[in-house]
């Protein structure tokens, strides 16, 4: 029994060291994250738009890329909680906080936006009393929010 015991342990620090070896061949290191591809690595020619709503010198799509990727930087841990300004500020945040925050970089407010579309078409939120705070960060809000103003890619 003690032989099988030792057996057991010697192979869980083995796979263990395994699992700790591929995070970071197939993941990255600390300073590369998700190990990014490219466009170019599929020889694909980036896209930018010609739209620049902030007027930084930046177009929206790379805007909108930028503002994701520092937010995702923050490590938000999740938690659901409402915020009276409505974006958090305390180091936590939902899915939702990515598109808001992507949003928010390029200069647009996603919670003004929807709020405005909830005013524009009550009926089709299923809201019984709008609030601008939290409207913006329920899936099913911007899921209503999206199909009236994106347009689908295939």
């Amino acid at each position: 029994m003690r032989k099988r015991t030792i057996f057991l342990l010697i192979l869980a620090v083995v796979l263990a060291c395994v699992l700790f070896f591929c995070r970071f061949y197939f993941l990255g290191t600390s300073s590369d994250p998700v190990n990014a591809k490219t466009n170019a690595d599929f020889q694909i020619p980036d896209f930018h738009s010609q739209t620049d709503k902030d007027a930084d010198g930046i177009d929206d799509q790379t805007d909108l890329l930028q503002g994701a990727r520092a937010y995702i930087a923050t490590q938000p841990r999740y938690k659901s909680k409402y915020y009276e300004t409505g974006y958090p500020n305390d180091g936590y945040g939902v899915c939702t906080d990515v598109i808001a925050n992507a949003m928010l970089s390029a200069g647009y407010d996603l919670k003004e936006l929807v709020a405005e579309d909830v005013a524009a078409h009550p009926e089709e939120y299923d809201i019984d009393e709008p609030n601008p705070n939290i409207d913006f960060r329920r899936v099913r809000n911007l899921k209503v929010y999206f199909a009236h103003t994106a347009i689908p890619l295939t």
